[in-house]
């Protein structure tokens, strides 16, 4: 059966789709075995369909794109169907979605329509939970409604994803938004995405980190989600003892 990691936040352009598909890529290239079917699947349900555009592009660009891509953005469908899907590992590529109204504190988060149906269907057979942040704090408060309203209610095993980090803007805003997290008892990945130029043109140029040409800046641009997925296979496996 394939384990499904929702990779969420209710604010858009916070770098959902980036992670969803890179760590699809790395892991793609951890678990290649030469067959003809990829074990890494990337599920869109999000309207503006960012990672499937970003497939798209690689295949236009003439490379193979590594893992298998699926547009569920109005399938709900499948979507309950995604534990039988035929991939090791699927990462489910999420839009944001509306906040609660001021006086409606018992109001689903997620909302109503297309949308909030797609995130509750993913949601309901999630295994785990990966939510971005990027230093800033524009996305505090998003990230608290996501974690706060949507993940700790359904009791999933989730991470906050520090991301987007330019290092050469110093420590400060970085260990400002670590701290944040621990202070609110969080659950923090150690593992950081820096900013790259690389990562923002990867969309455009049709490529993913494991086809970048290399580079000192690749090797580390890369380095960056290999971590992020020996981690994530890590937390997979203590979550998965405390369960027995």
């Amino acid at each position: 059966m394939s384990y499904i990691t929702v990779v969420i936040n209710q604010k858009g352009g916070i770098g959902k789709s980036m992670i969803a598909v890179q760590l699809a890529a790395v892991y793609a290239e951890i678990l290649a075995n030469g067959d003809a079917d990829p074990t890494v699947a990337v599920v869109s349900i999000d309207p503006q369909g960012t990672s499937i555009e970003w497939a798209e592009k690689i295949e236009k660009a003439g490379r193979e794109v590594p893992f298998r891509v699926l547009d569920a953005s109005n399938n709900i469908a499948n979507l309950r169907r995604l534990r039988k899907a035929k991939a090791d590992i699927v990462i489910v590529d999420t839009p944001g979605f509306l906040p609660l109204a001021e006086d409606g504190e018992s109001i689903d988060p997620l909302g109503d329509g297309p949308v909030g149906d797609a995130l509750r269907a993913v949601l309901d057979i999630a295994d785990d939970v990966i939510v971005p942040l990027e230093p800033d704090p524009a996305g505090f408060n998003p990230t608290r409604t996501t974690i706060e309203k949507v993940i700790k209610p359904r009791d999933l095993p989730y991470g906050v994803v520090i991301s987007n980090w330019e290092p050469r803007d110093g420590k400060l805003d970085l260990e400002r938004t670590q701290n944040m997290v621990l202070k609110r008892e969080w659950n923090l990945y150690n593992s950081t995405i820096r900013h790259f130029r690389l990562h923002a043109r990867a969309i455009a140029d049709g490529l993913v980190c494991t086809q970048y040409q290399s580079s000192h800046t690749a090797t580390k641009a890369k380095q960056d989600f290999l971590a992020l997925a020996l981690e994530h296979q890590l937390r997979r496996q203590q979550n998965a003892a405390r369960a027995v």
